[in-house]
């Protein structure tokens, strides 16, 4: 199975741009075969995993530091178009704008650099893609749709929900593959 790498454009809502680099290993493959009314249809099942590191820019405001893992699946039939979903976890890093200013015990004012916070990521993404590698002709990449319903925590003792659309464009090195093996199966066959 083919070992993706990719870039994307990144924007978080409202106002938020960046990228991102990722890998997506796939780890499980499963071919479902059918059989309806006798014809067989084939559906096939994917589980991957995808490592990222980016970055964001909220003008006025901050800029942020992530790197987030996700473990999904994919789903295709014959055709090179794809849908996937994953589940995301990571780390994000701020870093405020302006000057940031600290009081000690004593009264005495310092500035801060490179001020920020550390914060945890959890969120859900979904996927809608094509894969050139299916296609008659075969290419080797795929260009895919992301949007992702992340949040971003302990923000001031809550939540800070994040809704995020990525355009994601990956490619399949020739030597980058990876072994799996394959499960087939069958559903509404007699015996």
């Amino acid at each position: 199975m083919p070992v993706f790498t990719s870039a994307s454009f990144w924007y978080d809502f409202p106002q938020s741009t960046g990228a991102t680099v990722n890998i997506e290993i796939p780890f499980s493959s499963r071919i479902i075969f059918r059989n309806k009314k006798n014809k067989e249809k084939e559906k096939f099942r994917e589980g991957v995993t995808v490592s990222n590191i980016g970055f964001y820019r909220y003008p006025f405001n901050h800029s942020g530091l992530l790197a987030q893992q996700s473990v999904g699946f994919r789903y295709h039939k014959t055709k090179p178009y794809y849908f996937q979903w994953q589940v995301v976890v990571g780390a994000l890093r701020t870093f405020y704008d302006g000057t940031v200013y600290s009081v000690s015990n004593n009264g005495s004012v310092n500035t801060l650099q490179h001020f920020g916070r550390w914060y945890a990521i959890t969120g859900f993404a979904a996927a809608f893609g094509h894969d050139w590698q299916r296609s008659i002709k075969p290419k080797p990449f795929a260009v895919s749709l992301q949007s992702t319903l992340w949040m971003q925590y302990p923000y001031n003792s809550f939540l800070l929900p994040h809704l995020s659309f990525q355009v994601l464009f990956q490619y399949h090195f020739s030597s980058l593959n990876i072994f799996i093996h394959q499960k087939k199966i069958m559903r509404g066959h007699k015996s």
